[in-house]
């Protein structure tokens, strides 16, 4: 998978200016606190519209400022596992993990349910409410959740 990223945003009064092309594998956004990188983040996954500008991933506008190209982000089949984790307070771990693997269900594709729990050493886990998880346990979990949902 390939993704091309080439735009302008605006973010209160931070201006985001970026250009970049990845290629297959594994690509990372590094940089000091508020030069950008969570912004970029949200642009790819869908959660702000770029002010001018397209995105692409294998050439597939995501978005496109100039032909109106949009895809919403719940259509573009990214996983983002936010900093915070987002995980649903009310739901159990297992339960949270079975909210990503819906949408794996919803493809036709059956959800991988013990593999990823044993390769994020959730087991032990399933049971529990996030307000008792520490941050990285949380992490993993909403990591597990992002895998499930494909």
């Amino acid at each position: 998978m390939t993704l091309s990223l080439d735009v302008r945003h605006r973010r209160g009064g931070f201006e985001l200016q970026a250009r970049f092309e990845t290629g297959a594998g594994v690509t990372a956004l590094f940089g000091p606190s508020g030069s950008g990188k969570t912004t970029i983040l949200d642009l790819i996954a869908g959660l702000e519209r770029p002010a001018s500008g397209r995105i692409a991933i294998d050439g597939e506008a995501l978005a496109d400022t100039s032909t109106g190209a949009w895809i919403p982000s719940h259509r573009r089949r990214i996983g983002y596992v936010f900093q915070d984790s987002r995980l649903f307070p009310h739901l159990s771990v297992r339960q949270n993990l079975e909210y990503g693997a819906r949408f794996s269900l919803r493809r036709g594709k059956p959800p991988e349910r013990q593999r990823i729990v044993e390769l994020l050493g959730l087991g032990t886990l399933l049971d529990r409410q996030p307000g008792t998880l520490s941050g990285g346990e949380r992490q993993r979990v909403a990591i597990g959740r992002a895998l499930l949902a494909s």
